[in-house]
């Protein structure tokens, strides 16, 4: 395996850009997990000190990602319009929604049954831990 390219010669003092995390990431994706070798034997088979590694995943891997809804009302769609959309849906049997989120921190989140408000209360409350 070809060795991870540092600032310095000395392994010791080696600065690492957040792409070379990258692009060290998609190499053990491709080349390390598929024959079951961890993260730390990837690492240090490549030169690079997994505590370091572990620093960067942990903080690039906690960001907000931006969703878009596809049907979500606009704003500039009028309160009517949505609320007729809305009894249309609920005209037969309620709308119940199933939320399943797994982290990569391994928090894993699962309701089942929501209605939109409860959907609602839980994204709020979900924003707080962000």
């Amino acid at each position: 395996m070809p060795t991870f390219a540092g600032v310095n010669s000395n392994p010791a003092k080696m600065t690492y850009s957040s792409e070379e995390f990258e692009r060290l990431w998609i190499r053990y994706k491709i080349e390390g997990m598929p024959h079951g070798i961890s993260i730390q034997t990837y690492c240090s088979n490549n030169g690079v000190p997994y505590n370091l590694f572990d620093k960067w995943y942990r903080d690039t891997r906690h960001r907000i990602v931006p969703v878009q809804i596809d049907g979500a009302p606009s704003k500039e769609q009028p309160a009517e319009k949505a609320a007729a959309e809305k009894t249309e849906v609920s005209a037969g049997q309620p709308l119940r929604i199933m939320v399943d989120i797994r982290i990569s921190n391994g928090l894993h989140i699962q309701q089942r049954g929501l209605s939109f408000q409860d959907l609602n209360r839980l994204v709020s409350n979900l924003e707080v831990l962000c």
